[in-house]
């Protein structure tokens, strides 16, 4: 064989070596990171004195992870795995029932052909008695126009209700400018807004730990992209249960809510 032809040949196999190598140690990377994240996790659930497992969110089947994703035939086509839940936390905060749930699904990037990217979502849901179905969402979110967007469209249990009616809200004065709200039953809705959930809402609006809220079934829960991020998320199911504790009527459930 000529000289040049061994040359190539040894060329060629460092080449692939080096690709097998870099593609092992990305790899190595990212099981080291999802170990980590897990240990994070069971660290975060245990200094609340709960709990780290894999169940779905109470209210799974009432808002699925990356629901957008299943909405067209856009979406469809995107979408280089099913969405699923990865990480759940489930302890109690003030004496309300909390879940912390993590999803992630796998879609094909849209600029770059072949590529697969993993996508993360976090929700927060805490267990309440009945209360009228509610969406809020702060008015600054997309710009404004997927807040509206977002509080509009009708959630599934009232959809699939027998007289499925959803209204926009007329919120107090105080919060018109701040949030974006719609209800099943306007009347005991705009009722839930009391004047210390008014005050709670408006620094809420400053802080950004509340950006939406879908109160439905027995559940309220709000959906973030990201993973879960203890220090961030805190905040998040202190600000949801501040706004529980100002709503007549919410109480803590003692058991797990089921959709």
């Amino acid at each position: 064989m000529e000289p040049w032809k061994l040359k190539l040949g040894l060329l060629v196999l460092i080449l692939v070596a080096l690709l097998a190598l870099m593609f092992w140690w990305a790899r190595r990377q990212e099981h080291k990171q999802a170990l980590d994240h897990a240990t994070e996790l069971e660290k975060f659930a245990a200094s609340l004195g709960g709990t780290l497992g894999l169940a779905p969110a109470w209210s799974a089947d009432l808002c699925r992870p990356f629901a957008r994703e299943y909405g067209n035939a856009i979406g469809w086509l995107r979408r280089a795995s099913e969405a699923r839940f990865d990480h759940t936390l489930d302890f109690e905060r003030h004496g309300w029932r909390v879940r912390v749930t993590e999803a992630s699904i796998e879609l094909n990037s849209a600029s770059t052909q072949d590529k697969v990217v993993t996508h993360v979502e976090h929700r927060i849901e805490v267990a309440t008695a009945a209360l009228p179905p509610l969406k809020l969402a702060i008015s600054s979110l997309g710009e404004g126009r997927a807040a509206r967007r977002w509080v509009t469209e009708v959630p599934q249990s009232v959809a699939s209700g027998p007289q499925p009616q959803w209204h926009e809200l007329r919120l107090p004065a105080g919060l018109q400018e701040l949030y974006l709200a719609a209800s099943a039953d306007p009347h005991r809705a705009t009722a839930m807004f009391t004047p210390a959930l008014v005050e709670r809402l408006q620094g809420e609006s400053q802080m950004g730990n509340l950006r939406t809220l879908t109160v439905e079934a027995g559940i309220s829960y709000s959906v973030s992209a990201g993973p879960i991020e203890p220090k961030l998320v805190l905040p998040a199911i202190d600000a949801i249960i501040a706004v529980l504790e100002r709503i007549p009527g919410a109480q803590p459930r003692s058991s797990a809510p089921t959709a």
